[in-house]
């Protein structure tokens, strides 16, 4: 009985880029360079040692010309593949049985047993294939006289072709005619397959990430091949074949090197297995991983993949300084190294020796040494434990409370050394200066141990008494070698001179004491006429010191007289304002009634007043006038 099969569809294969999306492979680093060919190897089909016939393809010009039958699986004469004729036939068409090498591969020699008889336009054919299905070389053609199954083969030197094909075709003119005679029977085929695309391995798994890696994780190996698939991985770190490395399940017949299948192997694989970098053949560093895929055949070339996989399995060194830099205490040292990936994160932390939280400090890394800077002033007095951590680019921590000889990192707050800062005006912390006087402003600065401060720079400010109109004078001044500065204040009201050393690196600040001083008033009465006769008129005039002062309705003031009876002065009417400026006038008239010459003292009294910048009451110097009588 005759039964029609449909073509078989050829065997999908997985690209490259599909593959390495399936296992989520990382870009293929260090490929190396192929060799000629990847392997040789033999095909079985249709035959005692393989009954199957997977890879052969059944196709027909027109679907009711020609049949098959499938009878590999009979252990008789007749067991073969057959082409034979259903019905007469128009020429040119055809039934056919065909293999076809997989991509990147080319039949180079077939060996096969066939029947092959020619009958009635009807032609039976063993050919290569090229690409595109043509004949592309004969191996036989059938014979008009009826025969037994023979032997045919051949071998191609020229690098092979696409295909192998048994075809019964009609090539008579007028049609070919129905048949019983004409026949394509084929058994026992032998196809030898140059498989030329080398497999394409990649690394996978964590280790094969980028980056630095510590501790364990994941080594893994995938592989696509075009040709005759995947047959094995290799997996080497340093030269040391590891884990995942394997031999890939093939569809070979057992006790042989033959195989099934055109594809006998996956063509795409993968695997991985659990590594751990702790253990050797790993090292701290560059190590070498490389991955390499074998297809399926002999002298079998494979397709390498190699990259370097980072190791770092040692934290980070850390020691503070053996002692702190005397010029700058409070700054907080402590060498830190990593050999490998390198330091990525460090801090240093505080806190009082007898326990609490630890401080975080801000902290940057300088020339391999980690720095911070802590305010030691502003903690209470005592002992301070210090901390440093690090950590590296592949997650290795370590801390230290250390210092470089082994000592414990405990430090005394305040770290910086005390200063004592004396002021004075003329020796004194209170000093009194006539009206307008600039007197030299001194101070000295020293240390806890009384030796003196020099280059230091101090901030002098000069604020002056309420109802003063300035404001307050600052100045920086450097002390000497001696530890001191010496400077003239400026001219104006009282005022309260402070000085103040906001400190250095080597030094806590300090302040002096506020030196007071005060500035006398100052009074002017202008000269007077020696004398005036009784009832006239005498013009008194004169100014004050106000030079700083805010006045805005003028100063109080007295003008003061003693004589004729008046044993000590007295204010003559009513005391009186002067003008914004300071100055004043008050005409005066004396009485009429005086029958002997009276000689008068004069003076100007600046009173007492709320928010009056200089010291008051001031006097004037006094002035003499005599009243004679009337004539």
């Amino acid at each position: 009985m005759i039964a029609i099969r449909k073509p078989r569809p050829p065997i999908p294969t997985r690209t490259i880029a599909a593959l390495l999306a399936a296992f989520a492979v990382l870009p293929v680093a260090g490929l190396d360079p192929p060799d000629a060919f990847a392997g040789r190897y033999e095909v079985v089909q249709c035959d005692r040692a393989n009954r199957g016939f997977a890879d052969a393809e059944f196709d027909r010009v027109n679907g009711g010309d020609y049949g098959f039958l499938y009878r590999c699986e009979e252990d008789e004469d007749g067991n073969s593949l057959q082409i034979r004729p259903i019905t007469g036939s128009q020429r040119g068409r055809h039934g056919r049985i065909s293999w076809q090498a997989p991509p990147g591969s080319r039949i180079v020699a077939v060996s096969a047993e066939a029947r092959l008889r020619n009958d009635a336009g009807h032609v039976a054919r063993l050919s290569f294939l090229d690409d595109a299905g043509a004949e592309a070389g004969r191996i036989a053609t059938g014979r008009e006289d009826a025969a037994g199954f023979a032997a045919y083969g051949r071998a191609l030197g020229d690098g092979g072709r696409a295909g192998f094909a048994a075809t019964l075709a009609c090539e008579q003119t007028r049609g070919c005619p129905a048949s019983d005679r004409a026949k394509a029977w084929l058994r026992s085929v032998r196809l030898t397959v140059d498989d030329r695309a080398l497999p394409v391995p990649a690394a996978i798994g964590s280790l094969s990430g980028p980056g630095w890696h510590r501790g364990p994780g994941t080594l893994g190996a995938a592989a696509s091949d075009r040709g005759s698939g995947v047959r094995r991985l290799s997996v080497t770190v340093n030269g040391v074949a590891m884990p995942p490395s394997r031999t890939v399940p093939c569809d070979v017949i057992a006790s042989s090197a033959l195989v099934r299948r055109l594809r006998p192997c996956p063509p795409d694989y993968s695997a991985q297995a659990s590594a751990d970098t702790t253990a050797r053949p790993f090292v701290d560093g560059a190590n070498e991983l490389r991955v390499c895929a074998f297809d399926y055949g002999r002298d079998a070339a494979p397709g390498c993949s190699t990259r370097t996989v980072h190791v770092d399995n040692s934290p980070p060194a850390l020691a503070f300084a053996a002692a702190e830099d005397h010029a700058d205490p409070e700054l907080i040292r402590a060498r830190v190294l990593d050999r490998h990936s390198g330091v990525v994160t460090a801090s240093i932390s505080y806190r009082p020796l007898a326990g609490g939280a630890w401080r975080e400090l801000p902290s940057r890394i300088v020339g391999g040494e980690l720095q911070a800077r802590v305010d030691s002033a502003a903690e209470p007095p005592g002992p301070y434990v210090f901390r440093a951590t690090a950590t590296d680019a592949a997650g290795n921590h370590a801390f230290s409370t250390s210092r470089a000889d082994g000592s414990p990192m405990v430090v005394h707050f305040p770290l910086r050394a005390r200063t004592r800062l004396l002021a004075a005006v003329g020796g004194r912390e209170r000093a009194e200066i006539p009206y307008g006087g600039r007197p030299r402003f001194e101070a000295v600065l020293r240390g806890e141990d009384g030796e003196p401060v020099d280059g230091a720079d101090l901030e002098l400010v000069e604020r002056f008494a309420p109802g003063s109109s300035l404001e307050p004078v600052g100045r920086t001044l450097t002390t000497d070698g001696r530890g001191r500065i010496s400077a003239r204040l400026t001219r104006g009201p009282s005022r309260t001179v402070a000085v103040r050393y906001e400190g250095s690196r080597r030094y806590l600040g300090s302040t002096a004491e506020p030196v007071a001083v005060a500035v006398r008033g100052s009074a002017r009465l202008d000269p007077l006429p020696p004398e005036v006769r009784a009832g006239r008129r005498v013009l008194f005039r004169g100014s004050i010191g106000a030079y700083g002062a805010a006045m805005p309705k003028g100063k109080l003031v007295e003008l003061q007289a003693r004589g004729g009876g008046l044993r000590r002065f007295r204010t003559v009417g009513h005391a009186f304002r002067t003008d914004g400026r300071g100055r004043w006038r008050l005409r005066y008239r004396f009485d009429r009634f005086y029958a002997e010459p009276v000689r008068f003292r004069f003076r100007l009294r600046v009173s007492r007043e709320r928010r009056w910048p200089y010291l008051a009451p001031a006097l004037s110097p006094a002035r003499t006038l005599v009243v004679r009588p009337r004539r």
